[in-house]
């Protein structure tokens, strides 16, 4: 059966003066899927039983699972016939349930915390025939089916479940019912039906794990990356916190794609907490983002990813002759100093491209501690019309015009290029 999601108003049931008032909480994304979670922990329960209202037995179970546990529950009584109306309900730590329009049973559980988790079983067994047309020992049933259900006034998508031997079992998610829930809908039965538990409809609430993994130390070496290389991203899944599940699995996203598989450090998946990896292609020049999400054993999902970012920029060569990147460069205010470096990808490929180059910014800077701000930093340029030059294999020019007012200052220097990266920063003293 597919996922079918509704979204109910989530009511607090609240008892004013005999009547049942209902305040709009928040809403409750009900999603059904067949089948029933095993590790869920169920903490209060009404099932609808004892199909032929003959004899000793009780209609009506409610009370903690589990409910064959005669101390466990409250019962009462009705008479089914082709079946009933039946509202289950919780609020202000009182469970209660009204089949037809008559008979009310409740039980006193004090809170259960949080609830999130709601299971369906709907339970059709045969019965022994005897004598007549079955030849004195025929199997025979009716059906059972709990019908036009609704969550908070919100019918369920499917709002019918019919009963199957041993019990057919429904999940109901989406999201807190804490507060307070009511579920309501039809018991329809047809043909012969049997005593005791052989055909029941029972509804229970919990708490079931719908809580993706965190994911955290998320990280990107080297960071920057060169342009048409690779990276590394790494981050750590941990579901110990949020379920304590197993990580079947981790993925990533890079800049808004298709999620990918990564994997895990250790080899495989299988533990609470996973240190996971993967090879990002540098190929966005600029600012990228990587996300990572988790999923751990029960399909929880990381919502939302967790992401970092990182830069792909080109692989920077220089600054060259008559620079010197490690000193303090000694040089004449108002004459032009050659600037030169070289720029490849990843390849070793030269990044020929004029638009690389954003600028060559200088700012002052203190000429004994070479402290400064780079928040000052200004502009420079080269004198005349020379502007840019390229001098092939990746290799350029930028003669820096330096104004006679440099003279008795010191400055630093640096170029930046389009993927928003820097160049190295070097210092000149000018005479």
């Amino acid at each position: 059966m597919k996922n079918k999601t509704v979204t109910l108003s989530l009511f607090k049931l609240t008892a004013v003066a005999g009547l049942t008032l209902f305040a709009a909480a928040e809403t409750y994304a009900a999603s059904v899927t067949s089948g029933f979670d095993a590790d869920a922990l169920l903490k209060g329960a009404v099932r609808y039983r004892h199909m032929n209202s003959k004899g000793m037995q009780k209609e009506i179970y409610i009370g903690i699972p589990p409910l064959d546990t005669a101390t466990n529950r409250n019962t009462g009584d009705v008479s089914w016939g082709t079946g009933k109306h039946v509202l289950f309900t919780y609020s202000d730590g009182v469970l209660s349930t009204t089949v037809g329009s008559a008979v009310t049973v409740t039980r006193n559980v004090g809170s259960l915390a949080e609830l999130n988790y709601i299971l369906i079983n709907v339970q059709r067994n045969q019965m022994m025939g005897g004598g007549g047309g079955m030849g004195g020992g025929g199997m025979m049933h009716g059906t059972i089916e709990f019908k036009n259900v609704k969550l908070n006034g919100t019918p369920l998508s499917p709002d019918s479940f019919t009963g199957a031997a041993s019990g057919a079992k429904w999940n109901v998610t989406g999201g807190n019912l804490s507060d307070g829930f009511t579920m309501e809908g039809d018991i329809v039965l047809s043909g012969m039906q049997p005593g005791m538990d052989m055909n029941h409809v029972e509804l229970s609430v919990g708490y079931t794990d719908q809580t993706g993994p965190q994911v955290t130390q998320i990280g990107v070496d080297p960071n920057p990356a060169i342009l048409n290389g690779t990276t590394n991203l790494r981050a750590t899944v941990d579901d110990a916190a949020v379920g304590n599940h197993p990580i079947q699995s981790a993925e990533y996203s890079l800049n808004g794609g298709d999620w990918t598989a990564m994997i895990a450090q250790d080899g495989t998946f299988g533990d609470i907490r996973e240190d996971v990896e993967a090879e990002l292609p540098a190929t966005k020049l600029g600012s990228n983002e990587a996300c990572v999400r988790g999923i751990d054993s029960k399909n929880n999902v990381t919502n939302p990813p967790t992401c970092t970012t990182f830069m792909v920029t080109y692989r920077f060569d220089g600054f060259f002759e008559p620079i010197n990147n490690s000193l303090l460069n000694s040089a004449k205010a108002g004459q032009a100093v050659p600037v030169k470096w070289q720029l490849t990808d990843a390849l070793n490929a030269p990044i020929e491209d004029q638009g690389s180059f954003v600028g060559l910014y200088s700012y002052p800077v203190d000429c004994q501690s070479l402290a400064g701000n780079a928040t000052d930093a200004i502009e420079e340029y080269t004198p005349g019309n020379s502007g840019l030059q390229y001098k092939t294999d990746g290799k350029w020019q930028y003669n820096w015009k330096t104004p006679k007012t440099y003279s008795g200052t010191c400055r630093a220097m640096y170029v930046e290029f389009d993927s928003g990266a820097l160049s190295p920063i070097v210092t000149f003293q000018f005479k």
